[in-house]
């Protein structure tokens, strides 16, 4: 049971990691100040939202069940066969378009919580590019986490997807045990503990980064604007100034 515990952890962290990426890049498309480009954006996230997850890992397997082996692709999945690696990484890319759209959304919602007149106002604070675009991206982060974390559960579900081709994962152990042994119910109690537990690893590593970005106070910038001149009345600028009439 470890191996698929272990094959399932590998296949969300990597489908994770490669939708986050996918989702940062569609919801940055989608704010683009182009046209063109926020159109080919928008599209996209929805798209990749409107299509189930089920039906693109399908598509993928089965187009990559076809192909031959290839040595370039390495085999990150333990309990997989190496003449199926196409296989689990077709799934794998599969999982991640899958969720990319969602991520998206959840992203553009971030953005648009922080408001036009907080990103206006770093820079009025005169900060340098990289200090603002941190800023920005923590403030966000703190809105964008608890709907990210809760995504990330329910990417972790869809995995699950994995069992309909021959990728070792914990849901197709569970379906092989149950069937093998006909304890069912044994088997499914078993399943839903192990889901239960890495779900709420997952939840609890999101948590955790919420709460150290909350209480990580925020470093202060290195350069402001310079100071407007003293107008103010003092005795150096009220002296009179010395006549030039004879």
């Amino acid at each position: 049971m470890i191996v698929y515990v272990t094959a399932t952890a590998i296949l969300w962290a990597l489908s994770g990691v490669l939708a986050v990426g996918l989702g940062l890049l569609l919801a940055a498309a989608s704010l683009s100040s182009r046209l063109s480009v926020r159109l080919l954006g928008g599209s996209a996230v929805t798209l990749t939202r409107g299509v189930p997850t089920s039906l693109l890992v399908v598509a993928g397997g089965i187009v990559a069940i076809r192909l031959p082996p290839s040595g370039w692709v390495p085999n990150l999945f333990p309990g997989t066969p190496g003449d199926l690696r196409m296989v689990a990484a077709a799934v794998t890319v599969a999982l991640a378009v899958g969720s990319t759209g969602h991520f998206a959304v959840i992203f553009q919602a971030a953005h648009a919580a922080l408001g036009r007149y907080r990103i206006e106002q770093t820079t009025v604070l005169g900060l340098a590019p990289l200090q603002r675009t941190a800023l920005l991206a923590r403030e966000a982060a703190l809105i964008a986490l608890p709907p990210t974390g809760a995504r990330l559960v329910h990417h972790l579900h869809n995995t699950a997807f994995a069992a309909l081709f021959p990728v070792a994962d914990l849901f197709g152990w569970i379906q092989e045990q149950a069937s093998a042994t006909f304890e069912v119910t044994r088997y499914a109690l078993l399943g839903a503990g192990a889901y239960v537990g890495l779900s709420g690893l997952v939840w609890a590593g999101c948590k955790a980064l919420e709460l150290r970005l909350a209480v990580r106070p925020a470093r202060p910038p290195s350069r402001l604007p310079a100071a407007p001149p003293n107008l103010s009345p003092t005795p150096s600028n009220l002296s009179p100034t010395p006549s030039t009439r004879p």
